[in-house]
């Protein structure tokens, strides 16, 4: 069904308030607008096929088609675990787009031309790049897709947003997602990859993580949501995640869960 183009213009605008109002505004709002934006999406792929799982319902293109199981497969296996860990089932089956064309992943999730992402998470909706566009010929596809692939961390997006309702810091997300690659699979986002200098602070994965190195911005991000996970417990992270969704803000909430300040721990955590 097509939208009301002044609907959408009008929940778009009640976003922005919301986000630069208070969190409380924000996490009522933000469902709405996740909404319009899915269907926008989904309605970008509507020529795509379709194959469901238990848990999730993947798009894609014919040339994709040997890859679907391996996706499926890769996605069931972790499912329960991430849902456990993060104390949260969604209601419904997620979707995962595969595209075979980079350039229309990303348009259809606002990214910008000429940037390269194997993974995105948008609105509800999961998309990643079909496995024959950044796997060599030679390697073992299902070996390399599972350990390496977007799928754990896409789908850990996925079920921090639902929880914590839009409202979160971009480095806390993706210190989350990378938190479950590694209790996942091992895999250690940076882990031979050094600092020039001290690693950043509070202050800066606040008020300026995309403008960071991307690698070494990533890696910070996982060794404080790590750090907090070993001294706290994965609980802590749970509960941060409901009280975010509640409105709360990220300073208040660790304050309330550790009776500790989250810029003083950011900035003592080892690297």
């Amino acid at each position: 069904m097509r939208k009301n183009k002044n609907l959408a213009a009008i929940i778009f605008i009640v976003f922005v308030l919301a986000v630069l109002l208070n969190g409380s505004i924000l996490t009522k709002a933000y469902p709405v607008y996740k909404v319009i934006g899915k269907d926008k999406i989904e309605n970008s792929i509507k020529d795509f096929k379709t194959k469901e799982s238990k848990h999730f319902i993947i798009r894609y293109t014919e040339p994709d088609s040997k890859y679907v199981d391996l996706i499926i497969n890769t996605a069931e296996k972790h499912y329960y675990d991430i849902t456990k860990d993060l104390g949260y089932t969604p209601n419904s089956k997620s979707t995962i787009i595969v595209y075979n064309n980079p350039d229309k992943m990303n348009k259809d999730f606002s990214l910008a031309k000429g940037e390269n992402a194997m993974g995105i998470y948008l609105n509800g909706v999961i998309s990643i790049e079909s496995p024959s566009l950044w796997i060599s010929p030679g390697q073992d596809v299902t070996k390399v897709f599972q350990y390496e692939g977007p799928v754990v961390h896409e789908f850990t997006h996925l079920i921090v947003d639902d929880i914590a309702n839009g409202n979160y810091p971009i480095w806390f997300t993706e210190g989350v997602a990378l938190l479950e690659e590694y209790r996942q699979d091992g895999y250690e986002w940076g882990k031979d990859l050094s600092y020039n200098g001290a690693p950043y602070t509070y202050e800066q994965l606040k008020n300026d993580f995309n403008s960071l190195d991307e690698m070494l911005a990533y890696k910070r991000a996982f060794q404080v949501t790590k750090a907090i996970s070993d001294k706290y417990g994965m609980e802590t992270i749970r509960e941060m995640l409901r009280d975010l969704g509640s409105g709360m803000s990220i300073e208040s909430s660790f304050y309330k869960e550790t009776s500790s300040r989250l810029d003083v721990f950011v900035n003592n955590a080892k690297e």
